[in-house]
């Protein structure tokens, strides 16, 4: 069916009223389902929904689809002889010249925020090319008329597809701000309304069936779920400060300047006496907190650095043996977490001469897990972090850093 396209709205009020519906299911989530959800799935699953995927009108590659004989009326033809309110049919072509587009097909009826007044030529939307139509008179054929007829048409949609497009992109960068806002707002509340809650004394019996946290939500391309979680009562667990942790990883990483000073007495020791010297460090800020081959959950980790009870830094270190060994090492670490706010590190010493291609194939190896949600940061030259999630412990972050160190081989 042909319509005149970028007519229905505008962008700001469109985008805006998407924006205000994310915010609404938000706010709309179960407590105690948001507190236990990881806030980095929460982020991507809203994010899906909300992004738009922008119109990409493909100008350059239009083709002939259809050619069919057609009547064409040339009643208001000047330069033909037609009496006054008479109505003449003569022989004609029609031509429908197909157009291929990626985007949201949806966007083809919304106005951009730029638009010209004398609107736009009548398409037909398909799945992935639009349709616009040409008819002429057999007996007055002008092919470089008609071609340049067929390129202005063209030319005026995709001068819209690419205001539109820009419209779309402003939208698409300002969202992950106002998901992370709204969520962050709605996770304090659930957590002070938990809190009052449980304050009271006053035992609480539950029902007996699990409820079910997921959601499907109709996607073009692949469905999405909202994130799962544990079935268990929600729980408050310590937390690291994100600045204690960067502060942790710091004294780590000031090892590599020991390293570099002293090459020759790195170069013949081994895991366990170079993971000493790191104990060393992080014992003069942590007052003899740090221990080495500590037990903890399914296995006995590198550097343990405990508060009370709680695993609050775990690290692993490992030479580097090649990705199967550093995914097995990923394996272990993974193995040895236990608590919601998980963060820990795995320092890995490398002989190889190519570090940077060593960095790379750790950054590979992490981002290619099935555990990974997201990178936070990665650095050709340095230290790269990266949020997992187990699919056995749902909803639980774990923040891993990964640290290299050039450790210099003996003569």
């Amino acid at each position: 069916m042909k319509f005149r396209p970028f007519k229905e709205g505008d962008t700001f009020a469109t985008f805006r009223n998407l924006v205000e519906r994310t915010k609404s299911e938000i706010n709309g989530l179960d407590n105690e389902y948001v507190l236990k959800a990881s806030v980095t799935e929460l982020e991507e699953y809203f994010l899906d929904k909300t992004r738009i995927e922008p119109l990409v009108l493909h100008s350059e590659d239009y083709y002939i689809e259809n050619q069919s004989g057609k009547q064409i009326d040339v009643s208001h033809d000047f330069n033909r002889a037609v009496f006054p309110g008479e109505r003449v049919h003569v022989p004609g072509t029609q031509v429908d010249i197909a157009v291929p587009y990626e985007g949201d097909s949806g966007l083809w009826k919304i106005r951009p925020s730029t638009f010209t007044l004398s609107g736009y030529p009548e398409i037909e939307v398909r799945d992935s090319t639009i349709l616009l139509s040409f008819s002429f008179p057999d007996d007055s054929a002008d092919s470089d008329r008609l071609k340049k007829q067929i390129e202005s048409q063209i030319n005026s949609l995709a001068d819209a597809v690419n205001n539109l497009k820009k419209d779309v992109e402003n939208h698409n960068k300002s969202v992950l701000g106002v998901i992370r806002s709204t969520i962050d707002t709605k996770r304090q509340r659930a957590l002070a309304a938990t809190n009052a809650v449980a304050n009271l004394g006053i035992p609480v019996r539950r029902k007996e069936n699990k409820p079910d946290f997921t959601l499907p939500v109709k996607r073009r391309k692949i469905p999405i779920h909202r994130p799962a979680v544990a079935t268990e009562k929600y729980e408050p667990e310590p937390v690291l400060d994100e600045k204690e942790y960067n502060h942790i990883l710091s004294i780590l990483r000031s090892m590599s300047m020991v390293i570099e000073r002293c090459p020759l007495a790195f170069s013949t020791l081994d895991e366990e006496a170079i993971r000493t010297h790191f104990l060393l460090q992080l014992n003069g800020h942590y007052e003899g907190d740090a221990t080495g081959e500590t037990f903890n959950a399914s296995g006995k980790t590198d550097i343990l650095i405990r508060a009370g009870d709680r695993n609050v830094f775990i690290a692993e270190c490992k030479f580097w043996r090649g990705p199967k060994a550093f995914s097995e090492a990923v394996d272990q670490l993974l193995g040895y977490l236990s608590w919601r706010d998980s963060k820990c590190a795995l320092l890995i010493f490398n002989k190889n001469k190519d570090s940077s291609t060593v960095r790379g194939k750790m950054h590979e190896i992490m981002t290619n897990r099935p555990e990974y949600k997201k990178t936070i940061s990665h650095k050709a030259d340095g230290d790269s972090s990266y949020i997992f999630v187990k699919e056995s412990d749902p909803g639980r972050e774990i923040m891993i850093t990964t640290q290299l160190f050039d450790i210099p081989c003996p003569e």
